[in-house]
């Protein structure tokens, strides 16, 4: 088999520039697709894009049902179904290329295709239960705070308590995006990896965990005072790691004054703090859950909305339906309690209704 096929690495850089420059895609997601389109290479022996075809669509498709992971498992139904649906967009683009256009074939794309059934499998996914309020109380206050590391490690937890921040922009956030008068976030797309590089300001949502905020604050006059932080250092410095003569080993000595290169230190951070107090590890992004369904049940629609453009939602209903999900017995609950707020509304007669809207519109 060819190593590559000359032809096919041309097109190919053409789609990757098309993905990046023409749709705007993310340069992680142009290199899964990437991926993808190696993987079908390798499957047809490096063979040239015109050769593409129903057969090789379903021979393809068939081929990929019975390969294994890395732990020796096959691959997932979803991992199928984004494989195949990142192929077939490319064999779109190719088949009304100027020099594929009638060179491949269009209508063997859609063979590139689960079925109906297994597409909904595909996109099933089973429901991650949030932290409760208390339990995240109960990690936060058992959370050591006697060295700068422990200090940081503290303040991360307790300011995605307050903010719901995503742990990809958490790491980006610098000393000047924080606003202590206000009580206020900046998340600056030029250097904050938002969702979408949308621009949000978020505040401190205190009344959930008033302790948190106290924690992030104090976090906060430590960092200028005693770290003495500028405004372009990292809100939540990395660890400085420095080798060890003596031992032979690396070691941390405190803070270092650079941002982390992704959130997997913060994830750790927070596995460490659940395990502490006896609970299962719950993701960062599991606390706009927690934080939400406490919204649920004490804020008004005009708050609840306040919330949601905190979260950087355009519309509450996104918020409602990403996270505002009840779990079954919530669900219930809620449901044989309805109207227990005000007992007096239910005993109210048609007539008496009837009467109290033609007071109202004096008819």
């Amino acid at each position: 088999m060819p190593e590559y096929c000359p032809l096919n690495e041309v097109v190919k850089k053409q789609y990757e520039e098309a993905l990046l420059h023409g749709k705007y895609r993310d340069p992680k997601t142009v290199r899964a697709v990437w991926n993808n389109i190696n993987l079908f290479e390798n499957f047809t022996g490096r063979a040239d894009f015109k050769a593409f075809d129903a057969e090789q669509a379903k021979s393809f498709k068939t081929w990929m049902e019975k390969q294994k992971n890395k732990n020796g498992d096959l691959l997932s139904i979803s991992t199928i179904r984004s494989t195949l649906n990142n192929l077939r967009e490319f064999f779109e683009w190719l088949a009304i290329h100027p020099q594929y256009v009638k060179k491949v074939d269009g209508g063997a794309v859609q063979y590139l295709r689960l079925s109906d059934n297994a597409n909904r499998a595909a996109r099933a996914s089973r429901r991650k239960m949030p932290p409760t309020l208390e339990g995240l109380r109960k990690a936060l206050i058992a959370m050591p705070h006697g060295t700068d590391i422990e200090k940081r490690d503290r303040a991360i937890f307790a300011f995605v308590i307050i903010t719901c921040i995503r742990d990809d922009a958490l790491i980006c956030l610098k000393i000047k995006d924080v606003d202590t008068a206000r009580r206020t976030v900046w998340q600056n797309p030029k250097h904050v990896r938002t969702k979408g590089r949308k621009g949000i300001v978020t505040g401190f949502v205190r009344q959930a965990m008033p302790c948190a905020e106290d924690i992030v604050l104090e976090w906060l006059k430590y960092a200028n005072e005693d770290l003495q932080l500028k405004p372009n250092d990292p809100l939540f410095p990395k660890t400085l790691v420095v080798a060890s003569a003596e031992k032979l080993t690396f070691e941390a000595r405190g803070l270092s004054k650079e941002h982390w290169a992704n959130a997997q230190q913060i994830r750790e951070i927070f596995k460490t703090a659940f395990q502490a107090v006896g609970l299962p590890y719950f993701h960062p992004h599991l606390f706009r859950n927690t934080i939400c369904k406490w919204a649920l049940k004490n804020c008004t629609q005009y708050e609840y909305k306040a919330l949601s453009q905190n979260l950087g939602h355009d519309h509450a209903m996104t918020t409602y339906n990403s996270y505002g999900n009840l779990t079954e017995d919530e669900q219930l609950e809620v449901v044989s309690n309805i109207g227990q707020a005000n007992p007096d509304l239910q005993n109210i007669s048609t007539d008496d209704i009837l009467a109290e809207v033609a007071r109202r519109t004096g008819k």
